[in-house]
């Protein structure tokens, strides 16, 4: 079967299964503007002058660039763990068995399950984000091609994410766990409200586990900064690195769980 098919079908269905209420995108754009502005005006109690401590790693008039572009990248990455949490739903509705009877590659089956849970999740978030930067202003670009480059990057880091995180819970007997380590943690370590370099040591090393952590680095970098590519050759390179790291371990989880299906009868790898 061709692999662009799968990919397509795979998002085919998931639209049916997931997004087949208009309330389900109200929630998915009601839910994160409420966040975005809930942490926007968390600072505003405190001291936002020139002699903030805030202001060593963030500039004042780019606080509220600086949470618009965090949380839209969390929202990228958080629908991927939405997405893979869900798979404990296919496996109560007995259609696990089917995606592992289906005569597809798994791996792909999952980057494009990945990829239509995340289309779906972000677009009229991402349309709000679009509004309130250009509203907010204070952007530093050194090349407009930088923007696109900075959301295929987004997306390609978000999809190959989602992929990994699907095949483990796709595996997993209870991912609930699972779900409460990479779904605030993400949020709080990775520096969507709060840059990563106010933390303590401890708390940099979680934030350089996750992927979102380089790719808020990098896009912050280009608009904020008018940093260029090669300014941001460091962070792209780590996050290139782990993006890579991360699509080798889910062809190797998907052939081992494959493998240990076949061997023992049992779904459950984790």
């Amino acid at each position: 079967m061709n692999k662009i098919h799968i990919l397509w079908a795979e998002m085919k269905k998931s639209h049916r299964h997931h997004f087949n209420n208009r309330l389900v995108y109200f929630s998915l754009f009601l839910w994160p503007a409420i966040l975005f502005i809930q942490a926007y005006f968390s600072f505003s109690p405190f001291n936002l002058g020139e002699d903030s401590p805030l202001t060593r790693f963030v500039a004042a008039d780019q606080l509220g660039l600086y949470l618009i572009i965090g949380y839209l990248a969390y929202i990228f990455f958080w629908s991927m763990v939405q997405s893979a949490w869900q798979m404990a739903y296919e496996r109560q509705q007995g259609t696990l068995e089917l995606i592992l009877l289906t005569p597809v590659n798994r791996t792909l089956f999952m980057f494009g399950r990945a990829a239509a849970n995340l289309i779906e999740a972000v677009w009229l978030f991402s349309i709000f984000a679009i509004f309130t930067v250009v509203y907010i202003g204070e952007l530093q670009i050194a090349s407009i091609w930088f923007i696109p480059f900075a959301v295929a990057l987004l997306m390609l880091s978000a999809i190959i994410w989602g992929g990994f995180l699907n095949v483990i819970f796709m595996f997993s007997r209870d991912a609930g766990i699972l779900y409460t380590i990479f779904e605030a943690p993400m949020e709080f370590f990775s520096g969507v409200r709060m840059p990563i370099m106010a933390f303590p040591i401890w708390a940099k090393a979680i934030a350089f586990i996750f992927p979102l952590t380089y790719v808020l680095q990098i896009i912050r970098g280009f608009i904020m900064e008018g940093k260029t590519v090669s300014d941001m050759a460091q962070p792209l390179l780590l996050l290139a690195g782990i993006l890579i790291t991360l699509s080798l371990l889910t062809y190797w989880l998907v052939n081992k769980a494959e493998r240990h299906v076949k061997k023992t009868g049992s779904l459950t790898l984790f």
